[in-house]
């Protein structure tokens, strides 16, 4: 519970603490400048250490609109979330959707790329009209590379990148963290928190691991199991940096026997037809620990520059799928970390 739900709380929580900020459940210690709920907030104020509010670093508003419309009061900052879904629901959009809305908030972000080369990956950006050139000239953005040393003959591949791709390479090279052992997860592991130095991210920002499927291909399953869970202490829970991680369900739950190692789980699904050539893509929070979520599912559908949107009834569905007529280009909401 965030301080801003505590000072909601009935009169006998009126107080909150000039130090933590969080409610004074019993008598107050007076200090010299303020009120505190225990010896140990009083004794760190008159140090000068006073913490921030914590509803400015604890939840996040990812700005991903159907999702925001499902979990109102945002997303706790030390969650690890585990996104899942079959083929077809925009998964890897959704993932690219996170980074650039939280590049759009002046927060930096890192993407821990298995499935594709930063090439591919920064290329999603540039589908989807978001330039992320700025950000990584102003070093906002980084691509921890785990793929391109998995390739046969990576000088082949370099050689073979058309002009844009080059130039892409060449603006984002110091961008790029490269892993020449994706196959250790501590060394992948490494990279991240070298990372996340670099752009000093702590209470800010986000991480994005694009296929844990990948991720499970090359590492073998226990260790994902152990790569998740360290990431998942020494950056969510240690840094209050929240991380998304992909994965499709192929059939089935994905990473049913380790969903307990994430804190929130969001399912996309497509539905059955609900015309000749349409079937509507829904998701939903299965759990969130430690937030509110509402327990429905969304429909949702996605345009380049605007992303993800949801809309609710068939007239909504009707004018999305609609040919020349598309959804209402209003911008998408306006995103914080609370």
């Amino acid at each position: 519970m965030t301080a801003s739900q505590w000072s909601d709380r009935p009169p006998e929580y009126p107080l909150q603490c000039d130090h933590c900020h969080y409610p004074i459940p019993e008598e107050p210690r007076e200090g010299n400048d303020g009120q505190y709920c225990s010896e140990a907030c009083r004794e760190a104020a008159d140090d000068e250490s006073t913490m921030p509010n914590p509803d400015a670093y604890k939840c996040v508003v990812t700005g991903v609109e159907p999702l925001d419309s499902v979990i109102p009061n945002g997303v706790p900052a030390d969650s690890c979330l585990l996104v899942s879904g079959d083929e077809g629901t925009r998964r890897d959009e959704l993932l690219t959707e996170f980074v650039w809305r939280a590049l759009e908030r002046g927060e930096p972000a890192v993407v821990v790329s298995y499935g594709d080369p930063p090439s591919a990956t920064l290329e999603r950006f540039f589908e989807n009209g978001w330039n992320v050139l700025p950000a990584l000239e102003d070093d906002r953005l980084r691509i921890v590379d785990c793929f391109t040393h998995r390739l046969a003959d990576r000088e082949r591949f370099l050689e073979t990148r058309n002009r844009w791709q080059e130039f892409v390479g060449e603006a984002a090279g110091d961008a790029i963290v490269e892993v020449e052992e994706p196959s250790d997860g501590r060394a992948a592991a490494t990279a991240l928190h070298d990372a996340l130095d670099d752009l000093e991210m702590t209470e800010t920002g986000l991480v994005t691991i694009d296929s844990l499927d990948e991720l499970r291909r090359v590492l073998q399953t226990q260790p994902v199991h152990n790569f998740v869970s360290d990431v998942r202490a020494t950056v969510c829970r240690a840094r209050y940096v929240p991380i998304v991680a992909g994965a499709t369900t192929a059939g089935g739950p994905a990473f049913a026997e380790d969903e307990y190692l994430f804190d929130g789980v969001v399912d996309l699904r497509l539905t059955d037809r609900r015309g000749p050539e349409t079937r509507l893509k829904q998701l939903s929070v299965r759990k969130l620990t430690g937030a509110q979520f509402l327990p429905q599912w969304i429909s949702y559908e996605y345009e380049p520059t605007r992303g993800l949107f949801a809309f609710g009834s068939a007239s909504d569905a009707k004018r999305a799928y609609d040919t020349g007529s598309g959804p209402s280009h209003e911008p998408p909401r306006s995103a914080e970390r609370r």
